[in-house]
């Protein structure tokens, strides 16, 4: 895929932890502006959950980079097994970015294929996405993919993909 490929955050770098919550602020300001994107979390908070993710006694997750060769990261994904209220376990895809110079490109796509195919594989029966309502491309991408609107309130949309229909 366009000299790209899809791997796994090194848990052990510090760097790829560091990227990884730069861009969750990126992308925070991208959705909601500049000052409520930088308010809402810390740096340090932000460092903390991606390290939350990888942390395997805390949760079920994975952080996937799209990596072009030789070693530049243009994007992520985050994602991880829930428990809803009603004990239904279900996969929520926590976040995708792609840098903005290596959007329409196929990388977003190449991501959200890899965290299916991972939901996919622990028999998910559905994957859950949240944004806000503003976010139109990501919003047009994931219903691109197969996600319906299944909740909207305040600003945010609750984008659903049904796994268990055996596409």
């Amino acid at each position: 895929s366009l000299g790209g490929h899809i791997r796994e955050i090194n848990a052990q770098s510090s760097e790829e932890i560091e990227l990884v919550a730069q861009r969750m602020r990126q992308t925070l300001v991208e959705v909601v502006g500049q000052q409520r994107g930088e308010s809402l979390y810390s740096m340090e908070w932000l460092r903390e959950r991606v390290r939350w993710h990888l942390d395997g006694q805390k949760t079920t997750a994975k952080i996937f980079l799209a990596e072009f060769l030789p070693s530049s990261i243009v994007g992520h994904a985050i994602a991880r097994l829930e428990k809803s209220e009603t004990g239904e376990i279900y996969g929520y895809f926590s976040t995708l970015f792609v840098a903005p110079e290596h959007r329409q490109q196929g990388v977003a796509t190449a991501l959200m294929n890899q965290v299916e195919s991972w939901f996919l594989h622990h028999k998910m029966p559905k994957i859950i996405y949240n944004t806000a309502t503003t976010n139109e491309r990501l919003l047009r991408l994931f219903r691109n993919q197969g996600y319906a609107v299944t909740h909207e309130e305040s600003e945010m949309v609750q984008l659903t993909k049904d796994l268990s229909k055996g596409n």
